[in-house]
């Protein structure tokens, strides 16, 4: 009985303890609330439940639009939503916010979308065009030969495993910060939250990209590049520059560039195709993620291949003839090492038999064109999809009367 008194002594006072020095911090660091998506239920009827509003949920949960799939976690934060001003950080944040929102969704080989399941680049790929990032489907070897790199990831940022004698991507995910990502199936069956301290990820070097580079406003409704300047504390003239922007008329979804470094420097250490090349590339840059439309040569309407061609260079000043892709091809001499500005073709894609796309040189193997799937975006010539179907580079030049 004695022995049971004093047990029954220690035992409180170890719960007294426990309770005293543990609950405080286990309040205080308690996670948010999270609500797992049914079928049936929509944005505003989880808002409703949640007493907040159905913008706060969204902006909460990085979410594109008001499509929600059964089975997405979204995080409650009952607090008011405080956006950054630098648009490069917000997206960065909604990029991770929206990959978390997929935890336990299924890994399938080869698929990119939550009906069917996710395979690690598949799982990016969604994420990253859902949050309007133009980017092609690419494994996860393309997505590390195109993104920038980044001595300082941010959240938002894509993480690689590379096998550390071959430099052969293994894997990848989408960086949320303090050493975890969100990845698609490696080792596991589902998406889940993971950690480079794992041991199964120990043996690989890490190397981050970046596809939200810093610097970078999105015009939004209602802005203006007088309002743009005011906000960064960066004069017209320089965002005008920086930009080869001609008037101070914008186009809602315009990237603009804010920093003095390009965000994409594939052009930079190579020689100019002619006077205004750097210029027609740093305007199409802004272009990014417009819509692609046959036919269509106005971003507000959207651009085919050529029509993007063709609106670049008229808003440059430069005087050429509106054709398709073939009809270009036509026109220019065939070079083996072209200049920044330059044009590069393909045959047969889509459908279409002949020279049926064509997009502006970079450098670098890198190119600027528009499809259909991805609107105005970057493509990498060693993509298996590009090489293949690679024509010729044509000097631009010759289109210019």
């Amino acid at each position: 009985m004695f022995n049971g008194k004093i047990s029954c002594m220690i035992l409180t006072t170890l719960v007294f303890m426990v309770s005293f020095t543990f609950l405080p911090g286990l309040k205080a660091e308690a996670a948010d609330p999270v609500h797992t998506v049914i079928s049936g239920e929509t944005v505003e009827s989880i808002a409703k439940t949640h007493d907040i509003s159905a913008e706060q949920l969204m902006k909460t949960n990085g979410l594109p639009d008001d499509k929600l799939f059964a089975g997405q976690k979204l995080t409650i934060i009952q607090t008011a939503y405080t956006p950054s001003i630098y648009q490069w950080s917000e997206r960065g944040k909604k990029i991770a916010k929206y990959a978390r929102s997929f935890i336990g969704f299924k890994k399938t080989a080869g698929e990119e979308t939550p009906e069917k399941g996710f395979d690690s680049s598949g799982l990016i790929h969604w994420v990253l065009s859902r949050q309007n990032v133009p980017v092609d489907r690419l494994t996860v070897d393309g997505f590390y030969k195109q993104g920038m790199d980044t001595a300082t990831p941010k959240t938002g940022d894509i993480i690689f495993f590379l096998e550390k004698d071959s430099l052969k991507v293994v894997t990848a995910g989408i960086y949320v910060g303090n050493n975890q990502f969100v990845n698609s199936g490696y080792g596991a069956e589902t998406v889940q939250v993971r950690s480079t301290t794992e041991d199964y990820f120990a043996k690989y070097q890490v190397a981050y990209k970046t596809y939200t580079p810093k610097g970078e406003h999105i015009v939004q409704t209602g802005e203006t590049l007088k309002s743009i300047s005011e906000n960064y504390s960066i004069s017209l003239s320089t965002i005008k520059s920086r930009n080869a922007l001609n008037t101070d008329e914008l186009m809602q979804g315009q990237y603009l560039q804010l920093y003095s470094n390009p965000l994409y420097p594939f052009y930079v250490n190579q020689e100019a195709a002619y006077d205004k090349a750097y210029d027609v590339i740093k305007y199409a840059y802004t272009l990014r993620g417009f819509t692609y439309a046959f036919g269509g040569e106005d971003p507000m309407t959207g651009m085919d291949c050529s029509g993007f061609i063709y609106w670049v260079m008229k808003e440059q000043g430069l005087s050429v003839k509106r054709g398709s892709a073939e009809e270009y091809f036509s026109l220019v001499p065939k070079i083996d090492n072209p200049k920044a500005g330059d044009l590069v073709f393909f045959s047969d894609t889509g459908t279409r038999l002949g020279v049926t796309h064509v997009g502006i040189y970079l450098g670098d193997g890198r190119f600027l064109h528009t499809t259909e799937n991805a609107g105005v975006h970057i493509s990498n010539l060693s993509s298996g999809y590009f090489a293949e179907k690679f024509e010729s580079f044509g000097q631009v030049e010759s289109l210019m009367d």
